[in-house]
């Protein structure tokens, strides 16, 4: 989302942006901001307890003094800063009220001690280091209102990046080996509540009950940073390692199927990206998930690799399915914002502010 915004800033004239990039982020941006260097920094946060608590971050109020804005946004937080400033922040942080995900349920005592003890210091950020929040779904509104009772919230739906209606961008370098089968792709970094921890039973499933189907997954992600497996499982996966999102909808369009079994988010763009490039989604029955894809996905239970192995063999095994998640995929495309429109809805936010 943070790309797609700054790149939509960057073609407005109706105000004067300034913009504040992870070193990672500005990888995509970096002729920008050799051409603009007095509108385009980068900063990496540093998480501390002193920055929890008091929001005194030394570069980032030395750069507002330098600015003078009239108004700070925060794409996602906590900011871990508080600045003089009206102030809106992104939230997008489902596992603090989401107690009944499998993810949460699952967590070791001390780590689930740790996101709670994390969960304090968030908490306080997010009421006290802004004027107003605003997040992706009116779901997460709605649960995130009791978290923060009399909290300005405000909520506008994420969306595909607009690099998926701008084909001429588009970079096709990353080429997928022909395969004579299905090809799942999943688009994502390796955090531990994307759940990809479960394809090798999925692939012990689908070896037992479907030996003829011919499937692969294709992951975003270094082999070096997956779990150890076995060379029998390794077989079935295609290890890509980081993608740009211009390289994205190429590799979308290599594929047949969108996998996610993820056990928690607030909103995730892979979905409306896959039904922008017309790939049938495969993902976790959760209600984040039903919230966002609707009747346009194929459900399954994130934890049983039984449920997952039948999703997948019953789309493969037939096109009418296949097309019939297509089509509800274009509809349902009808009801998200455009990466304009969206971007429009947060600076009336911030013009509000």
């Amino acid at each position: 989302m943070g790309h797609s915004f700054v790149s939509e800033c960057l073609k407005r004239s109706d105000h004067e942006y300034f913009f504040i990039l992870s070193s990672t982020l500005a990888k995509d941006f970096q002729s920008i901001k050799k051409q603009d260097e007095k509108r385009v920094f980068t900063y990496d946060a540093r998480p501390s307890v002193y920055l929890s608590l008091t929001g005194k971050e030394r570069f980032l109020n030395e750069l507002l003094a330098q600015i003078d804005p009239d108004v700070v946004f925060t794409v996602f937080g906590p900011s871990y800063w508080k600045p003089d400033r009206p102030h809106l922040v992104g939230f997008a942080k489902a596992g603090y009220f989401y107690p009944d995900s499998p993810f949460v349920q699952q967590m070791p005592f001390f780590r689930k001690l740790k996101v709670q003890v994390l969960k304090i210091f968030h908490v306080y950020d997010f009421r006290h280091f802004n004027q107003a929040i605003v997040t992706e779904t009116t779901d997460t509104s709605q649960r995130l209102s009791t978290l923060l009772p009399g909290k300005r919230i405000f909520t506008v739906s994420n969306t595909y990046n607009q690099i998926f209606n701008e084909p001429e961008k588009w970079d096709r370098g990353v080429s997928l080996p022909d395969f004579d089968g299905v090809t799942m792709l999943s688009i994502t970094a390796n955090y531990r509540h994307k759940n990809l921890s479960i394809i090798p039973r999925v692939i012990d499933y689908l070896g037992e009950h479907h030996p003829r189907l011919n499937y692969r997954f294709v992951l975003t992600l270094k082999r070096e940073d997956y779990q150890e497996i076995e060379e029998r499982h390794a077989r079935h996966i295609l290890f890509l390692g980081r993608v740009s999102i211009y390289q994205a909808p190429g590799l979308y369009q290599q594929s047949d199927f969108m996998f996610m079994p993820t056990l928690l988010e607030c909103f995730s763009a892979t979905y409306p990206e896959a039904m922008k490039m017309e790939n049938p989604i495969l993902t976790s029955d959760m209600p984040f998930a039903r919230a966002v894809c609707g009747d346009a996905a194929v459900y399954f239970d994130p934890q049983s690799p039984a449920s997952i192995g039948e999703a997948i063999y019953s789309l493969a095994s037939s096109e009418a399915l296949r097309l019939e998640m297509i089509a509800r995929g274009e509809k349902r495309l009808e009801t998200f914002e455009t990466a304009t429109s969206r971007a429009q809805q947060y600076i009336e936010i911030l013009e509000n502010l």
